[in-house]
């Protein structure tokens, strides 16, 4: 697989919000400005930014449960017994009646009990990997992108939880943060492909 199935859809999602920056800066920079984009610029600028980190969350929330639905296609094909493997994880603590179950292995995690480990901040991520056998800290890629994705998804964080000012940050800085962001999701797509 070279590519999860959501990969694209998350791509093409950043690059229709750069056309939105882009056609709302039109309209700042225009002969004619538009006022409205002029003294709401600030409130886009945020709106922007929390769109941003919110279609990373997403991304990061169904392609990993690419990993979680395809680990489970695997195992319905080799049917390993749930008891073995539950009993080899804790070897050395009685194996109750109420315990045992008669059935398949299956991995039982659903997209909504992800939603407490998703986050932006490639820390959490890394940890949130980890949980899937993907080490990002092996990955030069990862560690080359980790820190200034960290800082957009700070200031969204300021934003969001602080009502913090945008004005720092300009429609090209903007456009730059998604253009980062759709490398960053482009290598944490080829990471989550080289596990499946």
């Amino acid at each position: 697989m070279d590519n999860t199935i959501h990969k694209e859809s998350y791509i093409n999602q950043l690059n229709k919000l750069i056309e939105i920056i882009e056609t709302s800066n039109n309209r700042m920079i225009s002969s004619e400005p538009d006022v409205f984009f002029i003294e709401n610029s600030n409130f886009f600028t945020k709106s922007f930014l929390v769109i941003m980190c919110a279609y990373l969350e997403s991304y990061l929330k169904d392609a990993l449960m690419v990993v979680i639905d395809e680990t489970n296609l695997k195992l319905s094909q080799r049917n390993i017994p749930h008891n073995l493997i539950k009993w080899s994880l804790n070897i050395d603590k009685d194996f109750k009646d109420s315990d045992s179950k008669i059935e398949p292995l299956k991995i039982k995690i659903k997209k909504k009990e992800l939603d407490d480990y998703i986050s932006g901040s490639p820390f959490r991520t890394r940890d949130l990997f980890k949980k899937f056998g993907i080490i990002l800290n092996q990955d030069s890629i990862f560690l080359n992108q980790k820190d200034r994705i960290n800082n957009i998804v700070l200031k969204r964080n300021r934003i969001v939880h602080h009502n913090d000012d945008a004005s720092d940050i300009s429609n090209a800085d903007l456009i730059e943060n998604i253009e980062v962001l759709s490398e960053y999701i482009t290598n944490l797509d080829k990471l989550i492909c080289n596990q499946i």
